[in-house]
């Protein structure tokens, strides 16, 4: 299984270059203040975060539900082919719901995002929301199909349309933060457009009214513990627009677009694999059977890639902002937040793991009260630290807070199903990182080759110190070695 688990991971991770390569596409032009004012920048990212809300509560939980019940051996085979159906009728009422009463309430979420008077940039994300909650749905059918291949290409068209659009609207037509909006919505309309008949063509169209309590029930704890997870990844761009104003939050913006590198390219990647096979091998579908290796085995690998990618990304970013953005010498001194930041990502990479043992055990109640606690703790740290640290503050809340959910998660899912996670395989990662981050620092003054040479064997170094350090052993290099040759 755990084959399979790299196999699709890397088939999701085509999905995931595509989406940064596009997303750093567009931060180009976002980035240049003759396209859209930095203090636009900042309040995009604000947006963005909102976006993310409206999604999760239009959502209704309905995507593990879709993995969940239509992989669950408790139902009947007629029972598990109508949840495709079922879940899209659900999506198609609550992503009208929402985005009605965000059209409707656009002048005040305008003003409270500091665009009085600019109640039209939030209609547009409001028909944004309605859209692809539809299209969701197609994308969390392949998952729990394990149709890897066509869920990328489906991708491939959604960043397509959405790159195409936003830059007709933003860059071609000089919409500014509206034709962004625009582009969003336009993109989404044309995406659910495309899916949805091709999603009818190959399910039962059959709505089973006898699945939807229970899928709500099942779904919606998700919806409170997932809006608790957006806060901790999001919720620091209200309170720096709050603190800071736009102009220091577009500088924090485009370092967690690069911190967001862990986020997209592994965590999400290997999320989209894990959640359907890991719940299959903990007996949560067809084949399971209770085994718990695939988790500890996943949290040793994670934690040494998203490791190794923190350390890459904090020794290079400085390099490419200043070759993305020559005019803003703030954005290449962002480094030490993208470290922060993808270090939190890494955290969220690993809670994933540990919480699919609560998911297979049904204790989403336990998972939205862990996730709501980090929260809060999220939320108090970033009161505390940001008027003291300014963004540094922001990315030190968001990176306890996750290491804190994953650990305490870890420890709740013992109870349900004993893992014998190696913690201190991720002790070595987390001294690696820091130290060899730490080594780093003299570097920043040295000539670019120099610069360059230096960080370069600082981060080749990683690898071998994990072996020398007994993270990995002599042998599974060998036998890695042997799979990659074959």
């Amino acid at each position: 299984m755990l084959r399979r688990l790299a196999r699709q991971s890397s088939v999701y991770a085509l999905a995931s270059v595509v989406s940064k390569a596009s997303g750093f596409v567009l931060l180009v032009f976002y980035a240049d203040p003759d396209v859209l004012p930095k203090a636009d920048l900042g309040v995009l990212g604000g947006l963005d975060a909102a976006k993310a809300f409206a999604l999760l509560v239009a959502g209704a939980g309905l995507p593990l539900g879709i993995i969940q019940f239509a992989s669950s051996p408790a139902l009947g085979e007629r029972e598990r082919a109508a949840v495709p159906a079922t879940a899209l009728a659900l999506a198609a009422v609550a992503g009208c719901v929402v985005a009605a009463l965000g059209w409707a309430a656009a002048p005040p979420i305008a003003a409270a995002f500091g665009m009085a008077g600019r109640a039209e940039v939030v209609r547009w994300l409001a028909v944004y929301v309605g859209f692809k909650t539809v299209a969701d749905v197609a994308y969390t059918v392949l998952r729990q199909r394990e149709k890897a291949g066509a869920f990328v290409l489906l991708g491939t068209l959604e960043m397509g349309l959405l790159v195409a659009a936003v830059l007709w609207f933003l860059v071609v037509q000089g919409q500014g933060l509206v034709g962004v909006m625009k582009g969003y919505a336009v993109s989404a309309v044309a995406l659910a457009a495309v899916t949805t008949p091709l999603l009818l063509a190959r399910v039962d169209r059959r709505v089973a009214a006898g699945l939807v309590r229970p899928m709500l029930v099942f779904g919606l704890p998700l919806v409170v513990s997932g809006f608790a997870g957006r806060f901790l990844n999001l919720g620091d761009r209200f309170l720096l627009l709050h603190f800071l104003g736009g102009e220091a939050t577009a500088v924090y913006e485009v370092a967690s677009r690069f911190g967001g590198v862990v986020n997209v390219f592994l965590v999400q990647s290997f999320n989209l694999a894990f959640t359907v096979l890991g719940l299959k091998a903990l007996g949560g579908g067809a084949g399971g059977g209770g085994d718990a290796e695939i988790h500890r085995q996943s949290f040793r690998h994670l934690a040494a890639v998203a490791g190794w990618m923190v350390l890459g990304l904090g020794l290079f970013m400085g390099d490419v902002a200043r070759v993305l953005f020559p005019d803003d010498p703030t954005y290449a001194q962002a480094d030490g937040l993208t470290v922060l930041v993808g270090g939190g990502f890494a955290f969220y990479g690993l809670y994933f793991v540990v919480v699919n043992v609560l998911y297979a055990a049904g204790r989403t109640g336990a998972v939205a009260a862990t996730v709501g606690g980090a929260a809060v703790l999220n939320l108090a740290l970033n009161l505390a630290l940001i008027p003291a640290l300014g963004a540094a503050g922001a990315a030190w809340a968001t990176l306890v807070a996750y290491a804190a959910l994953a650990v305490v998660t870890a420890r709740l899912g013992q109870r349900s199903t004993p893992v014998a996670y190696p913690w201190r395989a991720l002790a070595v990662v987390v001294a690696l990182v820091a130290g060899l981050w730490a080594l780093a620092q003299p570097t920043a003054a040295w000539p670019t080759a120099a610069r360059l040479a230096g960080r370069g064997g600082i981060a080749l170094a990683y690898p071998a110190l994990l072996v020398a350090l007994g993270v990995y052993g002599r042998a599974e290099i060998a036998r890695a070695a042997g799979v990659l040759r074959r």
